[in-house]
């Protein structure tokens, strides 16, 4: 059975450049999403220690997002630096919307079905909503549907994002590559920022009776920081990469992948600790926990961004063959879990085989699920990108994640 990688990519100057371990990075972060939903809906989470490890299994939206900012915010970062013309507007759109609308498309009136919920999805204005990836912006439908298509929703927001922000940039005189490197990253520090004001000052106006209360927080400026962080990764990527002496920290990245995974699970290690003291000061601060989260995001992607591919047992094991085959179809895995888990709960499966096995059960079936929307879906959707764009096969799907001609991943 053979897979091809569907979103490992960024096209710069036309030429497909390559971070092949980032399919597994989806994988890791696709589990950690299903391990807290078996978690929170199997009712795992009853208040010992390890529920507050599993309750931060939701992390892996964090590190969809850092992803998502890497891959997509390189080519343009790239193209600026080389002062050249940007990825054109047209095929960004083409490629961004055959990778995501096919697969869940089919899959939302699907699982609407199975789940019974047709009266909330199949009336004028839920078509609109669900269809439209709008579904953030009404209390009422934030988790309706696709309950975690909601970080779509935000993903598409930022898809239109990327283009608007390197236009604004280029506004601005690049100058020297030490100039355009402290610009580049002078500004995403700005957006970082902002999102994090943007989660102090909103919620004082938007108090949680107001209609928007809920969607401000769960819409792009709530997690502008998430992607912001992902772009600053693809800029020092950009930068490191056209330097002929490479600084000391890629080349310590290189031997050493597992230190920016042991700093971490050291965060993690945080997350999870609620103990009286902790909860009553920096712990139990949801804005520290929510930067924490991003920042453990980019120090998971770090040891596939620069390094040889093959030097180190992290890069060994973003390196499994089964890891990127499920990375490779981790959207329509991330799309199908849930409903699974909630189809298997609800007809008594966790009674009769406890939780561990209603796990096990929806992951296989999720799996198969996914093949065929991969086979039947996303897999002809990228290859009619390719061919409406022009692009060779594997370039520019990417979202999701030396010279630039070098082996991929090495620094």
């Amino acid at each position: 059975m053979t897979l091809t990688p569907p979103a490992d990519t960024a096209v710069e100057l036309g030429t497909p450049i390559r971070f092949p371990l980032f399919d597994s990075l989806r994988a890791i972060a696709a589990l950690s999403v299903f391990g807290f939903h078996v978690s929170f809906h199997l009712e795992l989470l009853s208040g010992d220690r390890w529920s507050n490890y599993l309750g931060q299994l939701n992390i892996g939206v964090a590190i969809f997002f850092v992803i998502s900012g890497f891959l997509l915010y390189r080519p343009f970062a790239k193209a600026r630096l080389d002062a050249v013309t940007a990825p054109a507007p047209k095929p960004y759109a083409i490629r961004r919307t055959l990778r995501i609308v096919p697969a869940y498309w089919v899959a939302l009136p699907i699982i609407t079905v199975m789940l019974g919920i047709q009266a909330e999805v199949f009336t004028p204005t839920g078509i609109v909503k669900y269809f439209g990836f709008l579904q953030i912006y009404d209390r009422q439908s934030v988790i309706g549907g696709i309950g975690q298509a909601w970080t779509l929703c935000v993903e598409v927001t930022f898809y239109v994002m990327v283009p608007l922000w390197a236009w604004w940039l280029r506004r601005l005189p690049s100058g020297s590559p030490k100039r355009w490197l402290s610009t580049e990253l002078a500004m995403l520090a700005g957006l970082a920022a902002f999102s994090i004001l943007w989660k102090i000052e909103i919620p004082k106006i938007l108090t949680p009776d107001k209609p928007l209360a809920l969607s401000s927080q769960l819409s792009l400026p709530g997690f502008a920081d998430y992607f912001a962080i992902g772009m600053a990764i693809a800029v020092l990527s950009v930068a490191w990469a056209a330097r002929p002496a490479k600084p000391r920290i890629v080349g310590i990245i290189d031997r050493m992948p597992w230190l920016p995974w042991l700093l971490a699970l050291i965060g993690f290690a945080i997350l999870g600790y609620q103990s009286k003291a902790v909860s009553q000061g920096w712990g139990g601060n949801p804005l520290a926990r929510h930067e924490l989260k991003g920042i453990i995001g980019g120090l998971i992607i770090i040891p596939a961004v620069w390094g040889a591919v093959d030097r180190g047992w992290v890069r060994r094991l973003l390196g499994n063959r089964w890891l990127l085959w499920l990375g490779v179809i981790s959207y329509a895995f991330y799309l199908w879990h849930l409903a699974w888990i909630f189809e298997l709960a609800d007809h008594g499966w966790v009674q009769r085989v406890g939780w561990g096995g209603t796990a096990a059960m929806a992951f296989v079936i999720t799996v198969a699920v996914s093949l065929l929307s991969w086979y039947l879906v996303e897999r002809p959707g990228l290859r009619l990108a390719r061919r409406l764009t022009g692009g060779r096969k594997g370039a520019g799907s990417g979202s999701g994640l030396g010279s630039d001609t070098v082996t991929p991943g090495r620094p």
